[in-house]
């Protein structure tokens, strides 16, 4: 009898142990889910409007030029995600990240749904900034829960599948935010961003506690020097940002006007070719834990240049559509793996007592990089034509690929 009682209370032990391992499985995927989705808030910012930029122009043209009115409320949020980032690092140490991102959560999809009901520009501009700072906060927020509770591996793997929901969701979006927008106005595709309230009730379930880093393993103040030191040592990472987004924003930026200097100019066509764009960024990105493991860290850079160098020269070297389309691919996929690239290095070099400030300090780069592409391309378009600006970037980038590679052989050398 005894026996019989003994194993009811080991199968009982047993099957309470498996609920409990499920449990933490179940809780550890809806936290990754959690995590992705900053980089789709950042997608949808663009995507739920793009489509509708006519009718947003024809809605504002009562009051002044609304082609203008249109176009700063499509970059208002970039203006806020710059800014937020200079915030937002200071935000996350103080609050902490998990307080930042349930606030950014609530701000975005209340600021980004305000398009819906608001009639006056200078409101609707304003909850666009302010959308375009909640992203931000919900960027910065999710890459300091990563750096603080997984370990370097992971970090590559989770930052890889978060720029591939990005992606993504940013080529779902701008199917759905087209159609919802023709059947409905151009105000329907605003009831996209309430889809950070799903995320912002699990986040509130699953998201831990996590202490800030305001004072946690910071060094002792000494005369003649204060925390900003370990910020400085990584401006030449902030610099490397700058530069490689200035490329990688060539498709995004320049390459409507490649297509359009080929003679492609239905916006059908060209949307066809930007969503491959994005297609290959979700495969280069979601890859990229595969490929560092694959190949290492010495690597992985050199790859992702060459990648980005290669595409663009084979889409700046022909004016016809396939191998436009096959470089756009080539030139995305090293887009998508080279941004988690960058912010595994940055998580690596920065102490643990400004990661805060250190990653919110990554998006302004990020951005800045979308503003320097056009001060940068524009001259050689002027000079050369748009094709040949495509060939000379490629060629830039397939030099610094080739000077990573010999560095990189030349490390392995020594090290051997």
């Amino acid at each position: 009898m005894k026996s019989v009682e003994v194993s009811k209370v080991s199968e009982m032990s047993k099957v309470s142990a498996a609920m409990a391992l499920n449990g933490k499985a179940r809780t550890r995927f809806l936290l990754l889910l959690v995590l992705a989705s900053s980089s789709p808030c950042m997608a949808l910012m663009f995507t739920a409007v793009g489509p509708v930029l006519p009718g947003l122009a024809q809605h504002f043209a009562r009051g002044g030029d609304g082609a203008f009115a249109a176009q700063l409320i499509m970059t208002m949020p970039g203006i806020g995600i710059a800014l937020g980032g200079l915030v937002t690092g200071w935000a996350v140490e103080r609050l902490g990240a998990r307080a930042l991102l349930l606030g950014s959560l609530l701000t975005y999809a209340l600021a980004g749904f305000a398009g819906f009901y608001v009639d006056a520009l200078s409101v609707l501009l304003f909850t666009r900034l302010l959308t375009g700072l909640a992203a931000a906060g919900c960027a910065t927020s999710t890459l300091a829960i990563i750096a603080q509770r997984f370990e370097p591996e992971q970090r590559a793997c989770i930052l890889g599948y978060q720029s591939a929901a990005g992606s993504a969701v940013g080529l779902v979006s701008l199917l759905v935010a087209g159609g919802v927008g023709e059947a409905y106005g151009w105000r329907a595709p605003f009831f996209l961003y309430l889809l950070a309230l799903p995320v912002l009730l699990v986040a509130t379930a699953v998201v831990p506690a996590v202490r800030s880093q305001a004072n946690a393993q910071r060094p002792p103040r000494q005369t003649g020097h204060n925390d900003r030191h370990p910020l400085l040592a990584l401006l030449p990472v902030y610099l490397l940002i700058v530069l490689v987004f200035a490329a990688v924003f060539m498709n995004a930026v320049q390459l409507s006007f490649l297509l359009a200097q080929s003679g492609i100019t239905s916006p059908g066509v060209q949307s066809w070719v930007m969503a491959t764009s994005a297609l290959a960024c979700m495969v280069g990105a979601a890859s990229y834990g595969r490929v560092r493991s694959w190949v290492g860290d010495r690597w992985i850079f050199c790859i992702c240049l060459a990648l980005m160098g290669g595409g663009y020269v084979l889409m700046g070297s022909s004016h016809l559509m396939m191998p436009m389309i096959v470089g756009c691919g080539i030139a995305a996929i090293g887009g998508g793996c080279v941004g988690p690239y960058l912010a595994v290095v940055l998580l690596d070099r920065a102490a643990p007592s400004v990661r805060g400030r250190a990653s919110g300090f990554m998006f302004t780069a990020l951005y800045l990089g979308d503003f320097v592409n056009p001060l940068v391309v524009n001259p050689l378009r002027a000079s050369f034509g748009i094709h040949q600006a495509f060939v000379l970037v490629g060629a830039i980038l397939s030099f610094f690929a080739l000077v990573v590679l010999f560095r990189s052989a030349m490390l392995h050398r020594t090290s051997v």
